[in-house]
């Protein structure tokens, strides 16, 4: 009788146990960068300014600075194990998600629990901002231990066997994770824009429903066999950092690091807003181009990291990988190039550097004392990650301190009365105008500018003339990005609303319904009569529902004769998908499709008594010449280090391959 397999020796168990462990990897990825493509929504919907988000970004990397995370997870997963830490840093960084949606919520903004409480203490921060700082810090509290836990699963499974591979792919499906934030989260802001933040929660609430799953499967695995995965002489110790600081390669390289991760991940928090102010993106297209940066390192790192395995050079290629860094920031600041080609520069740098860098550790540290000096290393990191989101949105801030401007009711007023053309000024941050130049205007009416309530939001684009001023029509844009359904007026006396859905199949549109329009209080429309055709019932479909005003207009003319006539206008239309049940009828949510035209008349933007935010693009140059500040110091230590080499004897510039055959 032949003795039972081990799962980890079944390569099916093992492979799948690696998908879902990167998924789970993947789904903290995804949420780290999700913010970033809708940062100005952030900013306009919750009042934030550049240096708030930045609050909120740098919170995550607090755990790590202050409360040792990267060092302290570690030892807690060596005492209590990978089940039930995993599954307390997974939760805790879920619970995280799920505050940073809740802050955002139209249920907190509007007194929701926990809105009393919050306001009442350091009010010159709002309870948004506060709750959403929070829970971003308890989501990197969870997830960079978590990614450790993930990372010995890995180890626990694949060890003597595919080990680098199963790394590798781990590392690749998480980035993947990070490039999917930049392309879906633009694409999830309809019907409501938090519902791209909903979305990465419920990928973390199921990415810890997968831990669940693969808990159950590491009991039966423990079980069958007890795996040691501890090594005491990797474990971190404290006597080991006097010899790690006084060796110039791990401080050179430790520099290099703080300097290039610095000027790479706050970069990314701030890149969509970047290519949407400088080049006047729209957010998708945007969010697409950053996402090539980590598209770019999935691809390019495993061949930079063969090429320093087997060919070496491993300090040139970080020497490389800085000067790109430098190039690249610097386009992005000083030019208006084409932005995909230094975001390609940049995905490049990212991918040369780490591939030669984290290998080179193993050259100049002892294998006794790795723990410690990736652990340190690792530390050091998080304190630039900390600090320069903070300073870039700073800097994004005083740089710009004339990129929006209030109307209050009564200003909003004068505007109406002039036919809702608007004249502003575009002014740099020493008040001199800024001519001649094109740029993408926002305006966003509210009903209360203190409290809030976007009635519409829409964009124009326009150009400045020789005295930086410029001339917009309000609720007359090239795009019209949101209009509040519940504030569309109801009908006159002598005007009818008339409905007309239109089913989309292969860009054909066939009327489906044709009918008088009402709602319900909660914007439901419900079809008046049966759709007749029978192969239209019990499905779902792709539409398009427009809604016209209908008004019968009697006159007289010159002879006396009474003329009547109907006045239709388009007041209202929306891409939605919607589902027609058995007996022909359907009901529509309106307002949550993708809007694609509102009659500023029919939402009273020209006669009610609202407020008007107008944002101006923001300049970057400022924050981009600190990443390029960054990027020179990451140069200089990279030189400093290739020429320390030179002298101690690391073999840096020898292949990876070389060195272990040579220690064998």
């Amino acid at each position: 009788m032949s003795a039972k397999r081990l799962l980890t020796e079944i390569p099916a168990a093992r492979w799948g146990v690696l998908i879902l462990a990167s998924f789970i990897m993947a789904t903290n990825y995804y949420f780290y960068d999700l913010l970033a493509p809708i940062q100005d929504l952030v900013r306009i919907n919750l009042g934030f300014s550049a240096s708030d988000y930045g609050l909120v970004m740098s919170a995550y990397a607090f755990p790590n600075v202050f409360l040792a995370m990267a060092i302290l997870g570690g030892i807690i997963l060596d005492r209590i194990g990978i089940r039930i830490t995993g599954f307390s840093f997974i939760f805790l960084m879920s619970v995280g998600g799920a505050l940073t949606a809740y802050a955002a919520s139209a249920t907190f903004l509007g007194g929701g629990f926990g809105y009393d409480f919050l306001n009442s203490f350091l009010t010159s921060y709002s309870p948004q901002l506060k709750l959403m700082i929070f829970g971003f810090f308890l989501f990197g509290l969870g997830a960079e231990t978590s990614i450790v836990v993930l990372s010995k699963i890995i180890v626990k499974w694949f060890k003597g066997r595919e080990i680098a591979l199963a790394l590798g792919l781990n590392l690749a499906i998480g980035r993947l994770g990070a490039a999917l934030a930049f392309t879906l989260s633009p694409r999830l802001v309809h019907p409501e824009w938090t519902t791209a933040i909903y979305f990465g929660v419920l990928l973390l609430w199921i990415g810890l429903l997968g831990f669940i799953i693969y808990m159950l499967i590491d009991t039966k695995v423990d079980r069958q066999v007890t795996i040691d995965l501890k090594d005491p002489e990797e474990e971190f110790k404290l006597s080991d950092l006097k010899d790690l600081v006084t060796n110039r390669s791990v401080i050179f390289i430790t520099l290099l690091c703080v300097t290039f991760y610095s000027a790479v991940f706050p970069f990314l928090k701030f890149a969509p807003d970047l290519l949407m102010n400088k080049f006047s993106m729209a957010r998708q297209v945007a969010g697409d181009v950053t996402s090539y940066l980590m598209y770019g390192t999935i691809l390019l790192t495993p061949l930079f990291g063969w090429y320093a395995d087997n060919k070496g050079k491993s300090a040139t290629l970080m020497y490389l990988g800085s000067g790109l860094l430098i190039v690249a920031h610097l386009m992005f600041a000083l030019t208006y190039l084409e932005p995909r080609v230094p975001i390609v520069l940049l995905g490049i740098a990212f991918s040369l550097v780490p591939a030669a860098m984290w290998p080179a550790v193993t050259k100049i540290v002892p294998t006794a004392k790795l723990g410690t000096a990736y652990g340190f290393m690792f530390s050091v990191q998080n304190i630039g990650l900390f600090i320069f989101p903070m300073l870039i949105g700073w800097v994004v801030d005083t740089s710009n301190p004339n990129y929006r401007t209030v109307l209050s009711s009564q200003q909003f007023e004068m505007v109406q009365a002039d036919n809702m053309d608007y004249t502003g000024s575009y002014l740099d941050r020493k008040d001199e105008p800024i001519a001649n130049k094109e740029i993408l205007v926002t305006a966003v009416v509210f009903e209360d500018i203190i409290g809030g309530n976007i009635v519409w939001t829409e964009s124009h684009k326009t150009g400045t003339n020789d005295l930086g001023d410029f001339n917009i029509e309000i609720g007359n844009p090239e795009v019209i990005l949101s209009a509040n359904f519940s504030n569309l007026r109801e009908p006159r006396e002598y005007e009818r609303f008339r409905a007309e859905l239109i089913k989309i199949d292969d860009d054909i549109e066939n009327i489906i319904y044709d009918g008088y329009f009402e709602v319900d209080e909660n914007n439901v429309f419900v079809s008046q009569t049966d759709i007749p055709a029978r192969d239209l019932r019990d499905k779902s479909h792709r539409g398009l529902i427009r809604i016209f005003s209908a008004i019968d207009y009697v006159y007289e003319n010159e002879d006396g004769e009474q003329i009547q006539e109907k006045i239709i206008e388009k007041v209202w239309e929306e891409t939605t998908r919607f589902y027609v049940d058995e007996a022909g009828q359907f009901e529509i949510i309106m307002g949550q499709g993708r809007l694609q035209h509102a009659s500023r008349e029919h939402f009273g933007l020209t006669s009610d008594s609202y407020s008007l935010e107008i944002i101006k693009p923001l300049d970057y140059t400022n924050p981009m010449l600190v990443f390029s500040l960054l990027g020179f110091l990451g140069f200089l230590f990279a030189y400093l280090l290739k020429r320390e080499d030179k002298t101690s004897g690391y073999g840096l510039e020898l292949p990876n391959k070389a060195k272990k055959e040579e220690n064998e």
